[in-house]
């Protein structure tokens, strides 16, 4: 059975190019033995870009906007997923209750999708206005989930997805298993990932957000790499035996004195 690799691109994998090209190097080496999957808060188009740029693998699917698209080498599967994140979602009205806090300021048209709406947190607001978007939502009956990360991205999308969720679902579509899937990830909105039964990967430079609820579960499960971003993860599945230790692996991780 093939390993399911799922990698988050920003704070996981994207940042040192050298690093990078080393990890590249040796998935290369088992390409044909694993399904590669990119997992991302932004829209397809932003994550295209970035693939691009940093001279990423070519995936075999992309999990996009915060969990609500699943891409197939650029092909969006529409149908199956997103009827099961469409219950009782309504944009427009979700729209108009975020609008009501000016301390939440809209992400471009281009970070905007059907199944997510994204907005900025005023830097000199207080967390309390997260909570009181919650409980407002809530109170409307609309069935949604608030995803803070960055320390300042807010994401809201349907109840029913998340980064989490949608890779619960891809696994389901490849007849895949927990003990064959391997999660990377850094950002705050990478929680609902770990929060899958698979071995999970946490690179260094992870994020407040998920280090607290990393050292508050403490699932035995989870790697916590010594290394940031690419090499975090070259050093993760050296440690679950995905790879091969390398005699010469240490090249490509940022030099410490």
């Amino acid at each position: 059975m093939k390993l399911l690799l799922v990698i988050e691109l920003d704070n996981t994998l994207v940042g040192n190019n050298r690093a990078i090209a080393a990890l590249n190097q040796r998935l290369e080496a088992i390409r044909n033995q694993m399904y590669l999957v990119y997992i991302t808060g932004r829209s397809y188009a932003s994550s295209h870009r970035v693939i691009t740029q940093a001279q990423l693998l070519k995936p075999d699917y992309l999990i996009a906007s915060v969990g609500t698209e699943i891409y197939q080498q650029g092909v969006l599967l529409e149908n199956d997923w997103a009827n099961q994140i469409s219950k009782d979602w309504d944009w427009d009205a979700v729209w108009t209750i975020a609008s009501y806090f000016s301390a939440l300021i809209p992400q471009p048209d281009s970070e905007q999708t059907p199944y997510k709406l994204s907005f900025w947190l005023d830097m000199d607001a207080s967390l309390e206005v997260i909570h009181d978007l919650e409980d407002l939502l809530a109170f409307t009956g609309l069935q949604t989930q608030v995803v803070f990360s960055n320390g300042r991205d807010v994401d809201i999308i349907p109840k029913n997805s998340n980064k989490g969720k949608a890779t619960a679902y891809l696994q389901q579509l490849l007849q895949g298993q927990s003990d064959t899937t391997v999660i990377c990830g850094g950002s705050g909105n990478d929680i609902s990932l770990f929060q899958q039964p698979s071995a999970g990967i946490i690179v260094a430079n992870a994020q407040t957000e998920l280090l607290w609820w990393y050292y508050k579960t403490h699932y035995p499960w989870h790697f916590l790499a010594h290394y940031p971003g690419a090499a975090g993860i070259l050093e993760g599945l050296i440690y679950f035996n995905i790879l091969p230790f390398p005699n010469r692996w240490r090249w490509a991780t940022p030099h410490h004195r």
